[in-house]
């Protein structure tokens, strides 16, 4: 018998054992901590031993199926990754905070045990993933989003399929940004100078292109005293509360949507929206608009608040049809119409896109400004164009680099200005063709 069978065995054997004897150990949350000691005497009183394993690191392996995720449990919450992908039982892929991925070689021992950890994970939300529900999104503690399918949604033998995204707010800095050269100096300070004097920004872009990073720190450079009111769905990808000798010294407020199956209960972003006003916030952030809560922002916006969120959307006139078409879910008024208020609305796009070779960039910082005909004119503050791109191996070899082709409207600058924007900074980002580190 080889030691993978004589291991799920002995598994088996310990969960009956301790399910029969000690039942309120796999239940009860206070009384886990006695679980490795149930299982230390399971394993003296039945002598079992494994070849390659030492007595502790059986007890461990066991306590981690019975208590912990399995193959997963050493990943989850660790600084290095970002992503586990789990493409079946039989195939896990880590995508390493730089973006790169790896195949590991650990994997579950069969379909139904990758079934039986994801759902333990998504237990932490209250979510149940099943036949009749086979699709499933939670969270677990430490800001951690999961989103699971399993049969008939993907293959029987297939076990599941999940997406876990590590989030690592903390760990955003300037210097990272900088070295990662996901952008530059000029362009992050441009962007914070916007939201401090009172321009609206969304950023859009796929998944996992930086979107969220690029906001946690953005925000995080906000003076201390702006009151920042934060709406997320789900999970909370931002984290901005700062702290000093104990106490916290800036003025922000987290929230977190919660969907119910009584719409009389359901507390929804576009909700919250509306509730943010009644803070007086210098700052409303949506984390990201997908639904009714587009309208919302955009009206908020429009009204004089200044708004920050995300979008899945290509880059400038693609951000604003996206929101546009969200806003029409609320109210079907004239195409064009919404259009233009989403233009209006947030005037400054900024597009992030992960390239071939895994690097993240932002590859557009555009500004929308409506003529007197009431068009939609799009003009490129800053982008980064890309001079080799080439295959070598299994590789991508990629080269660019910034640019600052256009300067921003007398419409932008007068805005900036309003808000109290010194000169010396508003000259420093007027100038285009070059950058002014």
């Amino acid at each position: 018998m080889s030691k993978s069978a004589d291991f799920w065995h002995i598994l088996s054997l310990a969960r009956e054992h301790i399910t029969e004897n000690y039942a309120a150990a796999l239940t009860d949350k206070e009384k886990l901590i006695q679980l490795r000691s149930y299982i230390q005497k399971f394993l003296r009183d039945g002598a079992y031993e494994i070849d390659g394993y030492t007595f502790d690191g059986l007890t461990d392996r066991l306590y981690c199926e019975m208590a912990q995720y399995s193959v997963l449990t050493q990943y989850l919450g660790s600084p290095d990754y970002e992503e586990i992908n789990l493409n079946s039982w039989d195939d896990i892929a880590l995508t390493w905070t730089d973006g790169s991925i790896e195949k590991i070689g650990d994997r579950f021992h069969d379909p139904q045990h990758s079934v039986d950890i994801v759902k333990r994970l998504l237990h932490h939300s209250g979510m149940i993933i099943d036949n009749a529900a086979p699709i499933a999104q939670g969270h677990l503690p430490n800001n951690t989003c999961i989103t699971a399918l399993k049969a008939p949604i993907v293959d029987e033998e297939t076990g599941i399929a999940a997406s876990i995204r590590l989030l690592h707010s903390h760990r955003v800095t300037r210097q990272k940004l900088l070295d990662t050269e996901f952008a530059t100096a000029e362009m992050l300070d441009f962007l914070i100078t916007c939201m401090r004097y009172g321009v609206s920004v969304v950023v859009t872009g796929a998944t996992s292109t930086g979107k969220t990073t690029l906001i946690n720190y953005l925000l995080g450079e906000i003076p201390n005293n702006k009151r920042i009111f934060t709406i997320e769905s789900g999970a909370r990808e931002l984290s901005l509360v700062k702290r000093k000798d104990g106490k916290v010294i800036n003025n922000v407020v987290h929230t977190l949507s919660r969907p119910s199956d009584n719409p009389a209960f359901d507390i929804s972003q576009e909700r919250l929206v509306v509730a943010s006003l009644r803070f007086s916030p210098d700052i409303v952030v949506v984390g990201e608009m997908r639904d009714v809560e587009a309208y919302s922002a955009v009206e908020a916006s429009l009204t004089g608040h200044t708004v920050v969120s995300t979008v899945h959307s290509g880059a400038a006139d693609a951000a604003h049809m996206r929101i546009a078409l969200l806003c029409q879910k609320k109210f079907p008024i004239d195409f064009n119409t919404s259009l233009i208020q989403a233009a209006q609305a947030f005037p400054i796009v900024v597009f992030t896109h992960k390239l071939e070779n895994n690097d993240r960039k932002i590859m557009n910082i555009s500004e929308a400004e409506i003529n007197a005909h009431g068009e939609r004119q799009y003009r490129t503050l800053y982008d980064y164009k890309i001079r080799k791109n080439t295959v070598v191996g299994n590789y991508f070899e990629i080269e660019g680099e910034f640019n600052k082709p256009g300067s921003m409207s007398d419409a932008l600058k007068q805005k900036l200005m309003q808000h109290g924007i010194p000169q010396d900074a508003l000259k420093r980002f007027s100038l285009a063709g070059q950058f002014k580190e």
